[in-house]
């Protein structure tokens, strides 16, 4: 996939994890917006040339690359880490559904934030 791909395709899941979620559907909702997560965080490492030919670095390697280019420090790790746990909600369904909403309150901010860094880099 090309990075405006990726990009699309993102705004796409978090557009139907958002509705879901909204509908009470958390655990589908978790995991779309783990996916919208991962499509920016692979559109930002087409951006940053960390993706080779249909290889794509693991997310960490990414979120860690933006770490250090952009000076967003330990919050990105964290947001990833939050996300995953989304990821893992829906092969498990170990959350509250508390604990459900903090997260995706989070990961909506990460995936927010993923966007505008992209948004900033493709102005450069």
């Amino acid at each position: 996939m090309t990075e405006p791909e990726h990009l699309a395709v993102a705004r796409q899941l978090a557009a139907m994890a958002e509705q879901l979620y909204q509908d009470g559907y958390d655990v589908i909702a978790a995991e779309l917006f783990w996916g919208a997560t991962s499509r920016v965080l692979s559109a930002l490492a087409i951006q940053h040339g960390l993706a080779a030919g249909n290889q794509q670095p693991r997310r960490g390697q990414v979120v860690h690359h933006l770490v250090s280019s952009h000076q967003a420090g330990i919050i990105l790790h964290n947001r990833l880490d939050v996300a995953g746990e989304l990821h893992g909600h829906f092969y498990n369904s170990h959350l509250t559904l508390d604990e459900v909403a903090e997260r995706v309150a989070a990961v909506r901010v990460f995936i927010a934030d993923l966007l505008n860094l992209h948004q900033q880099q493709g102005r450069r």
